[in-house]
């Protein structure tokens, strides 16, 4: 476990204190969103939508973040996995994931109808997003729930909170049914990004690649382009990414975080040499 891992942590890892800094970061959210009168729906619609909707929640959001971690002393084990462990060709995964968002952001990107200051904007905006969501959920939240329960219940909880970081959409402008699709969405989401984390050894691939799909999505939005080769093309490879993880959560669960399965085989076979 992770508070058994890292034994100079300022605050011993548990789900309880992870879930407090989760639901802190939605709070925090709601509040900036309230506070700008923002609409989901409409986000990313304009420069000043994405200010408001966008970069300064999540600006205040990333501070926050910052703070608690820091305060926490989590920062080694919410970025770095303790050692790989995983199969190396679970790297498939991210990778895939990957195009399909490089895809998605060259068929959405509408580069001639975005303002230079708008696009800036959206990119700055998710970015942030990337950062926040992903130290948050399968960063912090995950720490702490390695801390208090076995890898399978870990992997649950940080991805159906994840689901659930979208569920204030719905006071903001989103409809009921598709807030609960963003929900199921998330979900297979988080364990791509779940897979990538145990298959890189970091959190800042997660990261990153949250942010490329997110820029694909929102700037497709923005510029509303028709259907394409490209779309259909992102979308097929984030559908068998999804797939791929969830088999991959699977047998990631047979692989010691520490690297000690590996490292008994090794010890054993040595012995009988």
């Amino acid at each position: 476990m992770a508070a058994e891992m890292q034994p100079n942590l300022k605050v011993k890892p548990t789900i309880w204190v992870g879930l407090a800094v989760f639901i802190g970061y939605m709070a925090v959210i709601g509040l900036m969103w309230w506070l700008m009168d923002a609409d989901y729906n409409t986000v990313q619609d304009t420069f000043d939508n994405v200010m408001g909707g966008l970069v300064i929640p999540l600006a205040v959001g990333t501070v926050y973040l910052v703070i608690v971690t820091s305060l926490l002393g989590w920062w080694g084990p919410a970025l770095r996995e303790p050692a790989r462990n995983a199969p190396r060709w679970l790297v498939l995964v991210p990778i895939l994931f990957a195009l399909g968002g490089l895809l998605n952001v060259i068929n959405g990107s509408g580069w001639s109808e975005l303002d230079l200051t708008h696009f800036l904007a959206i990119g700055a905006g998710v970015l942030m997003v990337g950062f926040c969501e992903e130290l948050v959920s399968r960063g912090l939240l995950l720490v702490g729930a390695r801390g208090s329960m076995n890898e399978i219940a870990a992997w649950f909880v940080s991805c159906l909170m994840f689901g659930l970081l979208h569920a204030i959409n719905v006071f903001f402008g989103q409809s009921t049914a598709d807030t609960i699709q963003q929900i199921g969405v998330a979900f297979a989401f988080g364990s791509v990004l779940y897979v990538t984390r145990r298959a890189t050894g970091s959190l800042i691939p997660a990261m990153l690649i949250h942010a490329m799909w997110d820029f694909g999505t929102l700037s497709s939005f923005a510029t509303d382009p028709e259907q394409s080769l490209l779309g259909l093309g992102a979308n097929l490879l984030g559908q068998i990414a999804m797939a791929l993880g969830i088999i991959g959560v699977i047998i990631s669960f047979f692989y010691n975080l520490d690297g000690s399965k590996k490292r008994k085989k090794k010890d054993a076979a040595a012995t009988t040499a």
